[in-house]
């Protein structure tokens, strides 16, 4: 899950952060998730080619029940219906697991991204202008959500 989190590191402005992920990293923030919300790898041959969970929106607990989702796919294996499959499972298990709304922070003009998350029945709701800097531009950041 490092490996593809640190793609988008190097190479895109999908994550906003310059910051590097170790496999340790990773099982750190993962492990507050794990047997709280819901957490889901798609793997295929023993590779990971995706990965979604949900996670607190706002510490605060009148949030409680709105729970935000992160989700992405190995370089090379997007168009396969995988996210969509993730995303489907993330959502059915965030109902299940009393979530009320799910947030979804994308960055603007990244279209597959906000095509699979409309399909869904998320809706955009709002926008955070020149949210985040990266390889020198400013950024925006996208908020979905869907009501469950």
């Amino acid at each position: 899950m490092a490996d593809i989190f640190n793609h988008y590191i190097d190479t895109s402005t999908v994550i906003f952060s310059n910051r590097r992920r170790t496999a340790d990293d990773m099982a750190a923030t993962l492990m507050p998730v794990i047997g709280r919300y819901p957490f889901f790898v798609h793997e295929e041959d023993g590779e990971v080619l995706g990965y979604c969970f949900a996670h607190a929106f706002h510490p605060d607990p009148v949030y409680s029940r709105t729970w935000e989702i992160t989700i992405y796919l190995r370089q090379g294996h997007t168009g396969r219906g995988i996210g969509s499959g993730l995303l489907d499972a993330i959502i059915e298990a965030s109902r299940q697991g009393g979530a009320h709304s799910l947030i979804s922070c994308i960055t603007d003009g990244n279209t597959a991204c906000e095509r699979m998350h409309e399909r869904a029945g998320f809706i955009r709701t709002g926008i955070l202008r020149d949210a985040g800097y990266k390889f020198g531009q400013y950024l925006n950041d996208v908020f979905y959500q869907k009501l469950l």
